[in-house]
């Protein structure tokens, strides 16, 4: 009689992020995402560069003269890789983790440029950028590092972990500094500082944000909104920006604690930019969306990606985005091609128009979220668009 006992499959250590779908329990939803995708497959909207493996984290190199000409891209292949805009090829790969590469940072000490890398792997490490050396690993974190923010005036960095715990590291010497911030109840997903470094401030997949003074470690502040996730953190201008799987984005008005602008997407959100009086959003649905801040609407859907939209990046008028579609591409955001795109899209028999509006509600009344420097700033990008 034929054994008939189930092989068992290997057990790897932690969730994986393969370039290809399984094969089984699929569900007719499945099979019809994959043949959408395999359909969006060709398409070469935004100059896609290939990547080896999916796309989690982006970061804009620092060149001479403030240009864009290299990004670092961390991969779900164990890497992170340093790829020429202009011709799509890899000038440097950081090879040394054993698992995905979720964060990224960089910072500069003595005419150094260092690279931190953060990895499922539970380490971060530190790398001479010229030499591509390790410089430093930090391995104190017992779960998957998923976010870290570097401190430049102390020489401070700060890594989140789903071991619910915020660390603290001398970068000069790559020492754990005692300062330890608990208080999530899950995962830290994000992490970013004020523009003096005086503040800190997490997101985590308990649905909460919390402010941090973090040279002492305490809790000063915690953000309750969303309903689940959140991914994502940006502060503008005593602003905070949030994005989370309930299918939102959130506006915070860092003074009173409180959400004034709710925009509401059709599925998880998992990054977004803010150019002037835009707001730019990427998420699970492969669209990027651009929203006027000051009506809530949404101005332009951007399609091109055939995965997620796993993270973004903005330079000038440029927005760059990073897929799990193993590629990153890049889109010009300028008032001309929002209001071209805009005016083609209304005369389309075929508008897209979910049963959800993608209209931003608001909490207080009604008013401009413009600055008086933003209503200048797109006034003068409109004329000279014009002549």
């Amino acid at each position: 009689m034929e054994d008939e006992r189930p092989i068992r499959p290997q057990v790897v250590d932690g969730p994986q992020i393969g370039k290809s779908a399984g094969n089984f329990f699929q569900t007719d939803h499945d099979l019809l995402v994959q043949e959408r995708r395999a359909a969006k497959r060709d398409n070469k909207a935004g100059e896609p560069i290939e990547i080896t493996s999916k796309v989690l984290c982006l970061l804009p190199a620092e060149d001479e003269k403030n240009t864009l000409e290299h990004v670092y891209v961390g991969e779900s292949g164990f890497l992170a890789r340093k790829i020429n805009i202009s011709t799509g090829k890899t000038v440097k790969s950081f090879k040394g983790h054993t698992g995905p590469v979720t964060c990224l940072g960089l910072w500069h000490k003595n005419g150094e440029e260092y690279l931190i890398t953060g990895s499922w792997d539970k380490t971060l490490i530190k790398w001479n950028t010229k030499t591509k050396e390790q410089s430093k690993i930090f391995t104190k974190h017992t779960d998957f590092v998923k976010s870290l923010t570097i401190a430049h005036t102390t020489g401070t960095l700060y890594s989140g972990s789903s071991d619910r715990l915020i660390l603290s590291w001398n970068l000069n010497d790559g020492d754990l500094l005692p300062v330890i911030m608990k208080g999530h109840t899950r995962g830290v997903e994000d992490l970013v500082l004020d523009e003096s470094e005086t503040y800190l401030y997490s997101a985590s997949s308990d649905s909460h944000i919390r402010k941090w003074n973090p040279t002492t470690g305490e809790c000063l502040q915690i953000f309750e909104d969303h309903l689940t996730s959140v991914y994502f953190l940006r502060l503008f201008d005593e602003v905070m920006w949030s994005a989370s799987a309930d299918k939102t984005v959130k506006r915070w008005d860092l003074d009173t604690g409180k959400v004034d602008t709710t925009f509401p997407h059709p599925d998880f959100v998992k990054c977004l930019a803010v150019l002037g009086p835009y707001l730019i959003t990427g998420g699970r649905d492969e669209v990027i969306r651009v929203f006027d801040i000051g009506t809530g609407k949404t101005i332009k859907e951007i399609e091109g990606h055939f995965d997620e939209v796993s993270c973004m990046a903005i330079r000038g008028t440029m927005v760059y985005t990073g897929s799990l579609d193993c590629t990153v591409r890049r889109w010009s955001v300028t008032a001309k091609d929002l209001i071209q795109s805009n005016d083609a899209e209304k005369s389309k028999s075929e508008y897209k128009s979910s049963s959800l509006s993608t209209t931003a509600t608001k909490t207080k009344p009604d008013f401009s979220l413009l600055t008086e420097e933003e209503e200048k700033e797109l006034a003068e990008l409109m004329e000279s668009d014009d002549e």
